[in-house]
């Protein structure tokens, strides 16, 4: 008869259970998540930024989304619940549009604020912009989620072509550009 110190059993449990807390608890903070996996490089596309809960049992009061360089024409979704702010930058190199107008500067910073989107429900927040016609490239909307007693900052990119963004603790909201051909 072979005999297994109890001890083992028991480590191999709290082993368990740790990593299980781990995983719950990662899931517990959730995310902001964009909608689509991939936009059509050099088109118009509807970027939807999911946000999942609010901070711990607090409600969301304010989204903050970064426009990533070379997205222009940026049009947030009307949404009467919120209050819809653009904060513009001026463009290094201005460009003429297909009828003929100049465009000296362009969304740099999408804010929602004046709701609240409780915890425990999800809230959907909606631009249309022109993406950069560079298939290929990943362009991550760096995203703050403002709560009553503090704030999550979705706002981690990967340095490695190999790195799995889902690994990062506060991945920033993201979508790659493929060829036009490629749909």
């Amino acid at each position: 008869m072979i005999h297994r110190p109890r001890l083992r059993g028991m480590s191999l449990r709290i082993v368990l259970t740790a990593s299980l807390l781990v995983v719950l608890g990662r899931g517990a903070h959730g995310h902001a998540v964009i909608n689509e996996t991939s936009a059509v490089a050099g088109t118009f596309t509807f970027v939807t930024i999911r946000v999942t809960h609010g901070c711990g049992t607090q409600p969301t009061r304010e989204l903050r989304v970064l426009i990533p360089d070379g997205v222009t024409r940026v049009s947030p979704r009307f949404d009467p619940a919120w209050k819809v702010e653009k904060r513009m930058r001026k463009l290094d190199a201005p460009y003429e549009t297909e009828t003929g107008l100049e465009i000296t500067e362009t969304v740099d910073q999408v804010i929602w604020s004046g709701g609240a989107l409780p915890d425990g429900f999800y809230g959907e927040f909606q631009i249309r912009a022109l993406m950069p016609d560079e298939s290929g490239r990943t362009l991550w909307f760096k995203t703050v989620q403002i709560c009553d007693d503090g704030e999550i900052r979705w706002i981690e990119t990967t340095s490695r072509p190999d790195q799995n963004p889902y690994e990062l603790k506060e991945p920033a909201p993201f979508l790659k550009l493929v060829a036009k051909d490629a749909t």
